[in-house]
């Protein structure tokens, strides 16, 4: 049976079908052993799909030759017939493989699968198999080329979408759909994927339809003038609907994203020395106006630590949400910048924003590199990419106004410490990519600063236009500058709660190494946005069977059952996570803190005294720490009226539900105005104010921390509550126009500083104080 099956597929497709059968088979087993494509999903899927559309037209050409070789004309119909049933006959046994490999590696939801193997390498096949076998028909003696150049050519336009259009997805008749960054991890089959494959099928369709038109117009023995004009007026019709839908798919499916339908949405345009702003028509005059002066500041800064600057503007989308960023672009949390086009894409985020210097500092980067991208790229003598030279310069740009209680240096030294940290020739390299990212960002961050502040900017700009060539740069082998930055990062100040938190933000491996990475992302993303229903614990309750190892999940069901009214069980699970010493103090604490809040809304305030003195135990974030102190002072014994106006607000209106804003600015006020030598009143209203009303928070604030020598409240704030609240008249000093007074209380929070991130900080702003003087 063998031998005659054999014989007839090369009668009717060639040999060629044979080899990819065996190509794509041999791909599928190899996709089995690599992470992240080991399960049937949207990377399995991806690949074979970029495979099966060199395979579908080699196949739709090879029904075509074999026709052409054996005399004999069959009818056009079963040659596209042969040619398509040929690809889609390609495509059985790597599903199979990759189905029989979910005996040995877990798929959480091959249902999903099945639907991108459909949309995907299948969605591939239907388009890529006619196309092919047209490209036979057409030319008889360079159809094998020109079949090949289909999908090069489709791709390569693809391509230089993505390179001059804003999106960073994008969707080809070929290549499939490319979704975007890979830190977006929640991948579902997306609605558009499936009207993008209908477009393309009716596109597809017109195009035989009109081989079909034009063979009969030239067949003139069987049919009349009229009819081949009306065969030929159809198919004329079928291929304008079919260009419609594929030429502008933008509008109608949203599958092809351009600068004009972007600027249709970010509407406002407003501009400064080196910035235009294009923002969202409900973004406030003030707000706009201050992130221009933000981001003039970080480019003076830029200009100052790099010692180059971009030439001409530099765009800068602003998204209201991440939502409509991530359906017009792409990348929903995740910012990014295309450094050869001077665009950032970023979305509101409180003033100063957080990693506007890091994606600015790529533009600037981008003054350096490679002449086409502008980023770490060479060519000769053997092509590479230094991806992690691109995020660790700018990451050490951003070096000077770090995020939490240390900088970038002690994370690098705590991930060593702790045994996480990937080795550096990974981390500069290609290899970046492939490792977790919050490690990769810090170890190539402060390896690049390391090299910055040792051996200048002028030499790392060399190095990253080397893309990598560090003994040509530094005349030092990478082992060696490996060397002298960990001798350095021992100099580094690394207190025990620090280490027990960077034990848990590094803790997670790279998607790659995660169980089901996509699909229980997307699970979770789903629950988080039906908390509160029944669903939602369902969803975590599925992900908790997938992946039990992973204590995350059982926080967020700990959560989803105390949304969804079962206080007992969510209870239960808090306690039993508080006591667990395998956890990391960071979790610790969130549990620690569901279970006092659950306390707290129960009646049973010294079990949530007791929970919450477990939270600040475990606390190690400085606003970790402020909370439960705050806590503490509302579940005060015998202290009823703090626990009604201070325990209302800071509990919450339910376990997961915060009180609303107004009512939290109400009960805070009552709280201040019953204890009114308490100065934690005034700096909780304070704090509500200052990015309401900057003039009406610095009056509340001085009664808080003055900073002019008047006398504090006979209660006064704790430590880590004054470095806040003089943070806190700082910001709301700028925001009033009182540079004097915000720089009074930036020098009080330099000189007090007890880390070298507040020190960092306090520097910044005062930088930032000096450079809004001489404007």
């Amino acid at each position: 049976m063998v031998g005659p099956s054999l014989h007839l597929v090369n009668e009717r497709l060639g040999a060629r079908f044979l080899v990819w059968a065996v190509l794509l088979f041999g791909l599928a087993l190899g996709l089995g052993f690599v992470p992240l494509f080991d399960v049937l999903g949207y990377d399995f899927a991806f690949a074979m799909g970029l495979a099966t559309a060199f395979a579908a037209v080699d196949v739709g050409h090879g029904a075509a030759a074999a026709a052409r070789r054996h005399g004999a004309q069959p009818a056009p119909a079963r040659i596209f017939a042969r040619g398509l049933g040929g690809a889609l006959g390609l495509l059985l046994l790597p599903l199979a493989a990759s189905l029989l490999n979910a005996v040995r590696v877990r798929n959480c939801n091959l249902s999903a699968g099945l639907v991108f193997y459909a949309l995907l390498p299948v969605g591939t096949a239907l388009f890529a198999a006619p196309a092919g076998t047209l490209a036979g028909l057409w030319f008889e003696r360079r159809g094998r080329v020109v079949a090949y150049l289909l999908p090069v050519l489709s791709i390569l336009w693809t391509l230089l979408r993505l390179y001059f259009d804003p999106p960073v997805f994008a969707y080809d008749p070929f290549a499939g759909y490319f979704p975007g960054p890979i830190y977006d991890e929640a991948m579902q089959p997306p609605a558009r994927l499936l009207w993008f494959r209908l477009a393309c099928l009716v596109w597809v369709g017109a195009a035989v339809a009109t081989h079909f038109a034009v063979r009969t117009f030239r067949d003139r023995d069987h049919l009349g003038p009229r009819a081949r004009m009306g065969r030929i007026a159809i198919a004329a019709m079928l291929l304008g609907a079919g260009g419609v839908l594929f030429v502008g798919r933008g509008t109608l499916l949203g599958s092809h994203v351009t600068r004009g339908t972007l600027n249709r949405e970010l509407s406002r345009e407003t501009r400064s020395a080196h910035f235009i702003v294009r923002s969202h028509a409900s973004a406030a005059a003030a707000d706009i106006d201050l992130l221009h002066r933000d981001l003039e500041f970080r480019h003076h800064q830029l200009r100052r630590i790099l010692g180059v600057e971009p030439t001409g503007s530099i765009t800068v989308s602003v998204f209201p949400d991440s939502a409509l960023k991530k359906d017009l672009v792409g990348a929903g949390g995740t910012l990014y910048a295309k450094p050869w086009t001077r665009e950032i894409f970023i979305q509101a985020d409180r003033f100063p924003a957080s990693r506007l210097r890091h994606e600015l500092a790529h533009v600037f980067a981008g003054a350096f590199g490679d002449p086409v991208f502008g980023v770490a790229l060479a060519l000769t003598p053997w092509p590479r990419l230094a991806s992690g030279l691109i995020e660790g310069v700018a990451e050490a740009a951003d070096f000077g106004d770090p995020s939490g209680r240390t900088t970038v240096h002690q994370d690098a030294r705590a991930m060593i410490a702790n045994g996480q940290a990937p080795p550096i020739d990974k981390v500069v390299g290609a290899g970046f990519s492939t490792l977790s990212g919050a490690r990769a960002y810090t170890m190539a961050g402060s390896f690049c600063r390391f090299l910055l502040d040792t051996f200048g900017a002028e030499k790392l700009r060399a190095l990253y236009r080397s893309a990598g060539d560090f003994s040509a740069v530094y005349a030092l082998p990478l082992a060696a500058l490996d060397r002298r930055w960990r001798e350095f990062l021992e100099s580094q100040d690394l207190p025990a709660e620090d280490r027990a938190r960077a034990r848990e933000r590094f803790r997670r491996g790279a998607i790659f190494q995660k169980v089901c990475a996509r699909e229980l992302a997307a699970r979770v993303a789903q629950a988080r946005h039906s908390l509160g229903s029944p669903a939602a614990v369902a969803l975590l309750e599925s992900v908790c069977v997938d992946d039990p190892g992973e204590p995350i999940y059982k926080l967020d069901l700990a959560d989803a059952h105390a949304a969804a009214g079962h206080s007992d069980q969510a209870l239960a699970a808090g306690l039993a996570l508080t006591a667990d010493d395998t956890m990391t103090f960071p979790l610790r604490a969130r549990a620690a803190t569901l279970a006092a809040t659950l306390f707290f809304h129960a009646g049973r305030f010294d079990q949530a005294r007791s929970s919450t003195e477990a939270a600040l135990t475990f606390a190690t974030d400085d606003g970790e720490r402020r909370t439960a102190m705050a806590k503490l002072r509302a579940l005060a014994p015998g202290d009823d009226a703090a626990r009604a106006s201070l325990g209302r607000v800071l509990f919450g209106a339910s376990p997961t539900a915060a009180l609303d804003t107004g009512l939290v600015i109400y009960f805070l006020t009552e709280f201040a105005r019953t204890f009114p030598d308490d100065a934690l009143g005034p700096y909780l209203v304070g704090r509500q104010l200052t990015y309401r009303d900057a003039r009406l928070a610095l009056t509340t604030l001085h009664q808080a921390c003055p900073l002019d020598g008047a006398p504090a409240k006979a209660i006064p704030l704790p430590d880590a509550f004054t470095r806040e609240c003089h943070r806190l008249v700082g910001e709301s000093a700028f925001f009033a126009r009182d540079l004097p007074r915000a720089r009074a209380a930036f020098e009080r929070l330099k000189s007090a500083a007890t880390t070298e991130a507040d020190r960092l900080r306090a520097s910044d702003f005062l930088e930032r104080i000096d450079w809004e003087e001489r404007r």
